[in-house]
């Protein structure tokens, strides 16, 4: 009786939780609409932060932004480029005085630079995330996602822990017809099961780390497994390079669709039928600008800078979230409105692998940093199949029992002979390309 009950209220909140959102969204289509929609999002955003976020208030009224209450919004690109370091230093500042009038929780984000952030998101921001998320695949892709019978190949680090997920998780993924397969270690014989749950519930959608799908596939091509192809297949959490998309799209025999996300502004961008990521307006403004911080051309490569529209409780304006893109055309084929990037280009992630051929994705290490508020940025490197290294830079003391709890959950995943060496330092090199590795395998690379 009390799981009927949880059952019917959590798919009454789940199909209703977006719907003024989504509505909003589909009443702007066409260009004008949108534009108009951005400008009224992006306005509001301006006077509440210049209100209510003591950072904002004193960054737009140095530059004289405000005049009688309206942000002069062709002034936009003037505001200076938020970081993450500048949100570390500015921390409290950016947080609105009014966050505890929202349904407000803590978020954070091991970054493609290894360098963990912590921010407050809040009820809205969640609501308009999940109505962009459904925009995509009923819009763009023509499927229903809620509905649609669906395998996610994700990672959960409370599965390992815990050894499952608790009941209202199962009710929930029951209920949205999902199959949760887990990961964040895929072991061979994982594999084999996992291709096995794919072929036996035949799934309309399948979504994965990119990482995960190759390596499935991998799998599959060495031991010469068929894999059930369902309608919409789709990549995320990492960049999907063009050989996992050619081996993915080889493997399961339909196109693979890359999906752009951040845990610090959510839905960015989705691929189209006709191969190009559209950029997902309605939850984030986002620029390409070029080494001269000018607004990139179609083609060019540039860095990301996101302007969340829905997060009042910590906005992030001019955010640099440190990956690369390639602008696409404003008008893509496939008929959507939405403006477009030709792809991703500077996400990495790097997976480790165990003596027995399992796979160890690499973002399970970085969850492991999220939220601990003594690491600056970090590091972890397998040296060898049982040897971690961990470089830290501190913020402050160390925490003995968290970095216990951390080397506990390295060995729960990679053995317990695995060696782990932490070390404190002053500096993480770069890579040739002058980004950071929150997780690099220097085994992986000679195998």
């Amino acid at each position: 009786m009390i799981r009927e009950f949880a059952q019917n209220i959590i798919i009454k909140t789940t199909q209703h939780s977006y719907g003024s959102e989504y509505i909003e969204m589909k009443g702007a289509d066409n260009e004008d609409k949108l534009l108009r929609f951005q400008e009224t999002n992006l306005q509001n955003l301006l006077q509440h932060a210049y209100r209510h976020v003591p950072y904002y208030h004193r960054l737009l009224r140095e530059i004289k932004m405000v005049n009688n209450g309206f942000v002069d919004l062709s002034r936009f690109t003037e505001i200076p480029i938020l970081t993450k370091e500048l949100i570390r230093k500015h921390h409290q500042e950016l947080i609105s005085k009014d966050y505890t009038t929202r349904k407000w929780y803590y978020n954070s984000s091991g970054g493609s630079t290894g360098e963990p952030i912590r921010f407050i998101q809040d009820d809205s921001y969640r609501k308009w995330g999940n109505a962009t998320f459904y925009y995509y695949y009923n819009n763009i892709l023509g499927i229903d996602e809620l509905n649609a019978r669906k395998i996610i190949l994700w990672g959960s680090e409370r599965d390992l822990f815990q050894g499952g997920m608790g009941w209202i998780d199962k009710i929930v993924n029951r209920s949205n017809n999902t199959l949760f397969l887990n990961s964040f270690r895929m072991t061979e014989e994982d594999k084999k099961k996992y291709i096995e749950c794919i072929n036996a519930y035949k799934p309309e959608l399948i979504r994965g780390y990119a990482g995960s799908l190759y390596e499935l596939c991998k799998y599959a091509e060495r031991n010469k497994l068929i894999i059930y192809a369902p309608k919409t297949l789709i990549s995320s959490a990492e960049t999907l390079s063009y050989e996992m998309r050619k081996k993915i799209e080889k493997i399961f025999g339909i196109p693979v669709h890359d999906y752009y996300g951040s845990r610090e502004t959510n839905n960015l961008a989705g691929e189209c039928d006709k191969g190009l990521m559209h950029i997902l307006e309605f939850h984030n403004h986002i620029e390409i600008i070029n080494d001269q911080n000018l607004p990139a051309k179609e083609g060019e490569e540039g860095r990301v800078i996101v302007t969340n529209l829905h997060n009042y409780s910590m906005p992030f304006i001019r955010y640099e979230i440190g990956d690369l893109a390639e602008l696409g055309p404003k008008k893509c084929k496939c008929g959507n409105m939405l403006p477009t990037l030709k792809k991703i280009t500077g996400r990495i992630t790097d997976h480790f692998i165990k003596e027995d051929g399992t796979i160890i994705h690499g973002e399970y290490f970085t969850h492991l940093f999220y939220l601990k508020d003594w690491v600056r940025r970090f590091q972890v490197i397998q040296e060898d199949y049982n040897k971690i290294k961990i470089l830290i830079i501190l913020k402050t003391e160390p925490n003995e029992l968290e970095i216990r709890d951390i080397e506990k959950k390295i060995k729960l995943i990679m053995g317990q002979c695995c060696a782990i060496n932490m070390e404190f330092v002053e500096e993480i090199p770069l890579t040739k390309n002058g980004k950071y590795l929150y997780t690099k395998s220097l085994v992986r690379w000679r195998i």
